[in-house]
């Protein structure tokens, strides 16, 4: 299911009218129309807003309309069936290799693909541990008032309650695992990311990893 029916299903389920649902993200009601009908692609943090006002979590509104009976979902995500989170504003590949079917889970791991010249838009902060490790290429990891280039084979760990982000000032893409406790995209706390447009779609194929 489209994460645009997923909100309409969610919000029609809880009673809610578009323009309810409206005032709870702070947008216009034809916005919140266009959303569930596929015809636009919000941000993160509104994605997030619609989640609070919908008393869900943001990986919820990810999720297919029922759970595998398939015993091996709730520990085993496919590299075809990944949640992707893509900011084409940040040049940024953010794919979720941790199974969303565990509502318990305390650690999230995440794929962080950034493309030549890709810098997050922003200092972020969260209430999590993360450890990053570079697969392929280099990257900057922002930290407070510090920069930190990793190379590949390189990793690092940091307190989310530092402001953080990352750039790559390279000509090649980069790709990074993260690592972070308690979850940034689950049952807990969210991933907010000021401005930058995310979509969900298919794996890219290019990927290797």
């Amino acid at each position: 299911m489209e994460f645009g029916k997923k909100i309409r299903t969610i919000r029609e389920e809880r009673g809610m009218t578009v323009k309810q649902l409206a005032e709870l993200v702070e947008c216009t009601p034809s916005f919140i129309s266009q959303i569930e009908r596929e015809m636009a692609n919000p941000s993160i943090n509104t994605l997030k807003k619609i989640s609070v006002g919908l008393k869900v979590s943001l990986a919820d509104l990810f999720e297919e309309e029922s759970r595998s009976s398939d015993p091996g979902k709730k520990y085993i995500v496919r590299r075809n069936e990944r949640k992707r989170f893509k900011s084409e504003i940040e040049n940024t590949d953010i794919q979720l290799l941790t199974s969303s079917d565990i509502d318990s889970k305390t650690i999230e791991m995440h794929l962080l693909i950034v493309g030549p010249g890709g810098k997050s838009e922003k200092l972020y902060t969260n209430h999590s541990e993360e450890v990053g490790y570079v697969l392929k290429g280099s990257i900057t990891i922002l930290l407070g008032d510090n920069q930190f280039e990793l190379k590949e084979g390189d990793s690092i760990y940091f307190p989310g309650n530092i402001p953080h982000g990352w750039e790559n000032n390279s000509d090649t893409e980069a790709i990074t695992l993260f690592s972070a406790t308690p979850v940034l995209i689950g049952k807990g706390e969210r991933l907010v990311s000021g401005n930058a447009h995310f979509i969900v779609d298919p794996l890219n194929k290019t990927c290797d990893f």
